[in-house]
């Protein structure tokens, strides 16, 4: 099985490279875990190594079933690459590259939340804060947004603009226009104008709401935080796993398996933030008996020789009534 994955990686690699010139720099590292719990405990083992390695993170492998997601894999050649660019790059492009690996339209999920919710100008999501509150149609906007542009300039293009101008968002416009010859509100135009030729998908209201909530959780597992924070919980590296295998069912609308995957990942993700919730309750009683703790024993020291005076004084008192009783 170690054989087979490995050529599939291999396979995953060439193709990325070969489409955008996008390389992990060094062996990407991939174990396989034979349960979640493995997981768990040796992960890290495998992320303290150096020496031109890249952590891919890896899959668990229960009943010879082995899942190996191109969109992990691409998102981690994407990251080391692009580094803390924004969300618009970094999580769009990594999907974007996936979506080529397996044939999906990248526009299909755009044109869905516009026929739903509508789609705020590609400038309004720049911006991190911007880009979380518009989760998540910014996520599928983002992939949709950069596909345009892989279409009219090449990925390597895209992918070249996102090595050198993603980092920081307050000159992001002007460096796209430099890198596109285009200013953002004219290519968002362009961009919609291809999103209005993609028919929306046919999904019912019920499934619709289905697929949101399976966004949103892939979203929030994959994408938003570090997996090491959340893989090395009590049911975070089941959590994690599903959310992958959701993340390609729902990028190729199968919503029943999407569904499947996020219910088998959401108790585990439950467990997760009970336990999350513990970990903030203990640190937050400890801050706060760290901070009160030394005002208290100011005041104690403050204020000792007054106290020790009066309950003195308060013994004199009763002392002299009694004598002169």
């Amino acid at each position: 099985m170690a054989g087979r994955v490995a050529v599939l990686l291999d396979n995953l690699l060439l193709r990325i490279e070969r489409d955008s010139g996008l390389a992990p720099d060094g062996l990407l590292t991939y174990p396989l875990f034979p349960s979640p719990d493995r997981f768990q405990k040796d992960w890290w083992q495998f992320a303290i190594l150096r020496d031109g390695t890249v952590h891919g993170w890896g899959t668990v492998v229960e009943g010879g079933d082995v899942l190996v997601s191109p969109y992990q894999v691409a998102r981690i050649v994407v990251r080391q690459a692009v580094g803390r660019s924004v969300p618009l790059l970094s999580w769009g492009m990594g999907d974007l590259i996936a979506d080529r690996l397996i044939g999906v339209d990248s526009h299909a999920h755009a044109r869905l939340f516009l026929e739903r919710d509508g789609l705020p100008p590609i400038a309004e999501i720049v911006h991190q804060l911007d880009f979380s509150r518009a989760l998540p149609s910014a996520y599928a906007q983002s992939v949709s947004f950069l596909a345009y542009l892989a279409e009219e300039h090449g990925l390597r293009h895209v992918a070249a603009f996102a090595l050198e101008g993603g980092v920081r968002w307050y000159d992001f416009p002007s460096l796209f226009q430099r890198h596109f010859g285009i200013s953002m509100a004219e290519a968002d135009w362009r961009w919609r104008t291809r999103l209005a030729q993609t028919a929306p998908p046919r999904l019912s209201d019920v499934d619709f709401r289905t697929y949101r909530r399976g966004v949103e959780y892939a979203c929030a597992y994959t994408l938003a935080q570090t997996p090491g924070r959340l893989v090395s919980r009590p049911g975070g590296a089941t959590a994690y796993v599903e959310a992958l295998r959701a993340t390609g069912a729902l990028r190729r609308l199968d919503i029943v398996g999407a569904s499947r995957a996020v219910e088998a990942g959401r108790k585990a993700g439950e467990q997760v933030q009970r336990q999350v919730s513990r970990t903030r309750l203990a640190v937050t009683a400890a801050l706060w008996a760290l901070g009160l703790g030394p005002i208290v024993l100011a005041v104690l020291l403050l204020a000792g020789p007054t106290i020790r005076h009066a309950w003195r004084g308060r013994g004199y008192r009763r002392a002299g009534t009694r004598r002169r009783r």
